[in-house]
This record gives structure tokens, sequence and C-alpha cells, in this order.
């Protein structure tokens, strides 16, 4: 029915319902609960009006908020997800989704052993809190409410509460599995169940694995289908700002793929779509950047300060979010025809570890890097079959570790820590 609606509207019609989504998306997450009860007892306080700010109102409000949302992301996800899913249908004997799917169970099985998804993460249990009812959330820190898209969904499909949002995060990261090995695929690489876990132990993979329920997982699944599928403006713009919605620090990885992949058109949209987005998020704050910025300190220091006091921190986090993945990257920087490529698409999250702690979890966003690396390496054969098999098979030996700039080394439940700290269990 929705789809139907979709392509009666004409191309004005379309972009203006679309644009029309995004700006409601972004006005619902940019004015969460905690800010609302502020402005609404500022307004009471002001004005004289004390009733501004009681239960009613505040039901009122979210209750609006909450359709809003739905309706905005609804459009969203019908306008990119539709003709993504069509793409491959039509293409499923070229691919074999089954087996696909089939070996990404595999590859998540051999994987939460390595390393146990036993809890939620810290950050986890924050957006498994707020997935109970996003829209009456109280985020007190201001880092989390406008990672919304994830615990909005969860919310919506019943997954709320901590328990089911832990579910549901795992089906997601089964899902970003999936999409990694189907994106192989499209790029006519065949590779090994050796191979599948030694990719799935990489940063990007490997944190929802220690530390489930972080967000960024639903935008990496989101920028690979926006990579590994032909998609018109309308589709393109939908699924920009979706991955936006699941977290913010998509920013950088959606200027080099826009950079990269996009036409002009689309280029333009594209900075567009991010302008809106980071317009409310100011606005929010009071066209304050420095309140903005200050919000994401830990422990009273910046990440650049956290950077400059532990900089051998940032250099291991950086070096084992992908292990001995590094080398076909660096083979592939020398020898492969879309080096530049390669070389752009692993700066996001480099950048995005001088800004924030979590230095392995950030380097998810590099992600594209390695992956078209090990495209390059494999189907190009810049290193032969058996030196490349051993590197991989040595790639899962090494642990794959958390190393924040304030907190340093830290191990996860799993056989990695069972090996090499002679405990299963935390």
């Amino acid at each position: 029915m929705q789809k139907l609606f979709l392509l009666k509207l004409s191309d004005n019609g379309r972009k203006t319902l679309i644009i029309s989504a995004i700006v409601g998306g972004c006005a619902v997450i940019h004015t969460p609960a905690y800010f609302i009860q502020h402005w609404l007892r500022y307004a009471s306080t002001a004005y004289g009006a004390p009733n501004l700010n009681d239960g009613a109102v505040l039901y009122t409000l979210d209750a609006m908020r909450a359709l809003l949302f739905l309706a905005s992301i609804a459009v969203l996800i019908a306008t990119f997800a539709m003709p993504v899913a069509e793409y491959f249908l039509q293409r499923k004997a070229e691919y074999d989704g089954k087996k696909i799917l089939l070996n990404g169970l595999a590859v998540f099985i051999a994987t939460g052993i390595l390393v146990l998804p036993s809890r939620l993460g810290l950050m986890g249990v924050g957006y498994g809190e707020m997935s109970k009812d996003p829209f009456s959330f109280q985020d007190t820190t201001d880092q989390v409410y406008q990672r919304l898209l994830m615990p909005g969904i969860a919310y919506f499909l019943q997954f709320k509460g901590p328990l089911l949002y832990y579910i549901f995060s795992l089906l997601l990261t089964l899902a970003l599995i999936f999409s990694t090995l189907l994106f192989l695929r499209t790029r006519g690489v065949q590779t090994s169940f050796l191979e599948n876990v030694s990719i799935a132990v990489s940063s990007f993979i490997v944190t929802q694995f220690q530390s489930p329920g972080y967000t960024e997982q639903l935008s990496l699944i989101i920028i690979l289908f926006l990579v590994m599928t032909p998609l018109g403006l309308f589709q393109k713009i939908a699924g920009v700002a979706l991955a936006l919605f699941s977290h913010e620090v998509s920013i950088l990885v959606l200027f080099v793929v826009g950079y990269l992949y996009f036409s002009r058109e689309e280029k333009i949209w594209t900075g567009f779509i991010i302008l809106i987005y980071v317009a409310f998020w100011l606005v929010s704050f009071g066209l304050d950047p420095v309140r903005l910025l200050a919000v994401r300190t830990v422990g009273d220091q910046s990440g650049l300060s956290w950077l400059f006091t532990h900089p051998y921190r940032e250099l291991s986090g950086v070096a084992l979010s992908y292990k001995l993945l590094w080398v076909p990257l660096i083979v592939a920087l020398g020898k492969a025809v879309d080096r530049k490529e390669i070389a752009f698409l692993v700066l996001p999250g480099i950048v995005a570890t001088i800004f924030g702690v979590d230095t392995t979890r950030l380097m998810a966003f590099s992600f594209l890097g390695f992956l078209f690396a090990i495209v390059a390496v494999k189907k190009y054969a810049l290193i032969k079959e058996r030196p490349l098999r051993l590197l991989f098979g040595l790639n899962l030996c090494i642990p794959s570790v958390y190393i924040g700039l304030n907190s340093g080394l830290y191990y996860f439940d799993g056989l990695y820590q069972l090996i090499f700290r002679g405990s299963l269990l935390r």
C-alpha cells in the first residue's frame, strides 16, 4: 500500500515527502524529553504558565513525537529498503541469499564462541532502557538520545527493555555479518569459513559481541547497502538519513561514500541532508557548538586531550582493531587499482578515534576500506593464496580486545579470554 502510494507521487511529490520525513525525524531526534521539560520549565517561569510542564502535556508531546517519528522512518525505510530488497530478489539465483544467510549464521556462532556476547555493553544498557519508551527517555548525559533509530525500531517492534533489546541487537549483528558476506559476494569474491570468521573478529563486527546494544551496527548495514546497490536519488538520500538517525559519526563515512560513489546531484543532496541534521542538532543546544562538544568529554577531558595523554593506547587500539588485516590493506594501498578509494574509506574511523575515546569501537567506521582491500587482494591475487590463508588463520589467533583512550586494554567473555587470561567469564 505504502509502496503504491510512493509510486503514484510525482518526482516533486516524492522529494517533498522524503524531505518532510527527514525534517520530521531530525525534529524528533533533537528534541528529547529532557530538553522539552527544560524548555517548558523555562516557558512556565518566563510567561507565568505553571501548567505547561504537567504530566498530561508531556504525555501528549511524547505521543506526538512518537507518531511523527514512526511516520518519518516508515517513509524513509519504504523508500530505501524496498528497492534494495527488489534488486537482490531479482538476483537471488546469482547470489543465493539462503546460502549466504546460513554461512553468516555459522560465522555468528563461531565468533560468539571466541567473544561471548554475554551481556549488554555499558552504553548498550542505556539503549536497552531507552527502548522501553525512547520518546520519554531521560538522557541526562546528552550523549545517546540522537541515536534514536535502533532503540526506536526496537520499541515499535516490541523489543522493549534490556533483555529483548539485547536479542534485537544480536539479530542486527547477524544481519551485519550477512550484509558483509553479501557485499563480498557482489564484488565477485568467494571467501572461506576461516576467512569469514577472521573478518568477523575485526572491529566493526566483533565490537557487537564484546558490547551488544551499540547502535553503529545499523549505520554500517545501511551504508553497506548504499554502496553495493544501484539506487536512485530518492533512495540514496533516504539511506543517508537513516544512517545519520542511527549514529551521528556516520557523517564521516557518508562524506567519503558520497564523494566517491555519488553523482554531483546526489553529492549536493547528501550535503543538504547532513546540513539539516547538524542544524537541528545545533539548535537543540541553543546554537552553541562549544556546549554541544562539551557533552562529549569523558572524565572532564576531550577525546583529543585523552589522545595526547595516551598516544600509545591510540596506536595500539587502531592497530588491534583489524589486527593482521592491516597487511592486505597495506598491500592493496601499494598495488590495487582502487588504492585511492581504499585510502579514503579508511579515514573515517581514524578521524573518529581522534575525537572519541572508544578507539577500537570507533575504528568500525573504517570497515569499508578493509573490505575493499580484501576484495582487491583476493580478486587480483595481490597476495598468493597460501600466505593469505595463513594470514587469516594467524589473525584468528590474536585476541580481539577493546582498547579505549580512557581505560586501556580490556578483555571480554569468551574463548579469547580463556586462552589469554585463564577465565571464560568475567
